[in-house]
């Protein structure tokens, strides 16, 4: 489809919803202002995820709670609703609305909790199994590695009821979920170093920086008590693969959620050098999703005095790394063996064809999503460098593609190039080399210049 023909099927389809719209406003005029308003503020909280709502995951569940029941009772009680109901009674209409809002206040609380059960997997070091790393833990003596895994998860069963609300369970239960989350804060506090590592690698981390909370009284700030812990208190003996989890964790949490999650990101950044650093923000760009080190320190850091903190962090250590490289010291010659550098790529017309269907392209030469010969190699051999190993490190995400598609709410937008993304990741091919060789990244556009392109 080419410009022409697609300005001409948007006009259409504008022209068409308008007169739709209007025919449904003068058959029944109060519903469809019901309607329209809902969609208004709908889209209002979509477009804006900088505003206050967005602030924790708690304040969206109650705006799709509150959302969802008004659209109920619109449907269910406006006079010229094509649903409208004059002889529901006093308890089956509210009954209805009732069960609509928590219908869907169950559901976006499942959406979430499956997106925080994500994990990063990561062993204890490399070139270890899960099995060896568990025997040299438990050779340690003290509690197993399999006990503390196992008490953690009881603790998380007993404060993380599927159908009943957190407010209201801490509410009803609260000495026995703050005994729980105690439980877990002790646990991660009495762990030994190695120890340590290995269960942020293997828990649930961001579910439970979620599911443990602030309560009123002094002593249980447990959430502060226990990201405290991690980030400040024992960040020294974290592995960079477990500070990676760190802020993974924090991203999945919201860090408007607690007002001190900007300084223990900030932490954690400075207290990572040189080529741990690197290998730090190449990790954290390899979560194929769009939480990556960009909406990180663009987005999610609103103070700009912690965001100048952690750049000029960047630009100081860079400078040491490319000292090491000019006096050839033995840091330098490790760092060779990399070519540490970001492989910045379009999409359309550049990894697949577009197939000349606009807006994403011109070319025409190859069919659509026809991936184009070799540039998979290319990268690969791009982000090898002269001097690289001949297979590529699993843990790298130099790989970063741009997208004109607006970012939307959350991921929306991001989901389809993501999936994109990891069946050619998974794609087999000679020597294994037929696919993706690293797990990219995503720098999505905006709805402003998106408008302005097309």
């Amino acid at each position: 489809m080419d410009r022409v023909a697609a300005m001409l099927f948007l006009l259409a389809v504008i022209v068409t919803t308008a007169v739709l719209s209007l025919a449904f406003f003068s058959i029944c005029p109060l519903f469809s202002t019901c309607i329209a308003a809902l969609l208004y503020v709908l889209f209002y909280f979509l477009a804006n995820e900088s505003s206050g709502v967005h602030h924790a995951q708690e304040f969206e569940n109650r705006f799709w709670t509150i959302w969802s029941a008004l659209l109920a009772v619109a449907i269910i009680y406006v006079p010229d609703s094509p649903v409208y109901f004059e002889d529901l009674g006093p308890y089956v209409g509210p009954m209805m609305v009732l069960t609509v809002g928590y219908g869907v206040h169950t559901w976006d609380r499942i959406v979430h909790r499956k997106e925080m059960n994500r994990q990063i997997p990561v062993g204890l070091r490399r070139g270890a199994s899960a099995a060896q790393s568990l025997v040299r833990l438990n050779a340690m003596g003290g509690m197993s590695i399999e006990e503390q895994l196992n008490r953690i998860s009881n603790c998380m069963k007993n404060i993380d009821q599927m159908l009943v609300p957190s407010t209201i369970n801490n509410f009803i239960n609260q000495q026995y979920v703050m005994r729980q989350e105690r439980e877990i804060i002790s646990i991660f506090e009495d762990a030994q170093p190695k120890a340590l590592n290995y269960l942020i690698g293997h828990v649930k981390l961001g579910l439970i920086f979620y599911k443990i909370k602030d309560h009123r009284s002094y002593r249980g700030q447990h959430r502060t008590e226990l990201i405290e812990l991690l980030a400040v208190d024992r960040v020294s003996v974290l592995s960079i693969v477990s500070r990676v989890s760190l802020l993974s964790a924090l991203q999945l949490m919201k860090l408007p959620a607690n007002n001190r999650a900007e300084h223990w990101v900030r932490n954690i950044i400075l207290s990572t050098h040189q080529d741990d650093l690197s290998e730090l923000k190449t990790m954290n760009d390899s979560h194929m999703d769009y939480y990556c080190m960009t909406k990180l320190i663009y987005e999610d850091i609103r103070s700009e005095t912690i965001r100048r903190d952690i750049l000029d962090h960047f630009r100081k250590e860079a400078a040491v790394q490319n000292a090491h490289m000019e006096m050839g010291t033995r840091k330098s010659k490790l760092r060779m063996q990399k070519a540490w550098r970001k492989i910045l790529s379009d999409v359309d017309d550049t990894l697949t064809s577009s197939g000349g269907s606009y807006p994403a392209g011109v070319d025409k030469r190859y069919p659509k999503k026809v991936v184009y010969p070799g540039v998979i190699g290319l990268y690969r051999e791009m982000d090898l460098g002269i001097n690289g190993p001949e297979k590529m490190p699993s843990n790298t995400g130099n790989l970063v593609f741009l997208s004109a598609r607006p970012h939307l709410y959350k991921d929306i937008s991001e989901k389809h190039n993501f999936a994109k993304f990891k069946k050619l990741r998974e794609r087999e091919g000679v020597d294994g080399r037929g696919g993706l060789h690293t797990t990219p990244s995503l720098l999505a556009g905006d709805i402003t210049s998106g408008r302005e392109f097309m």
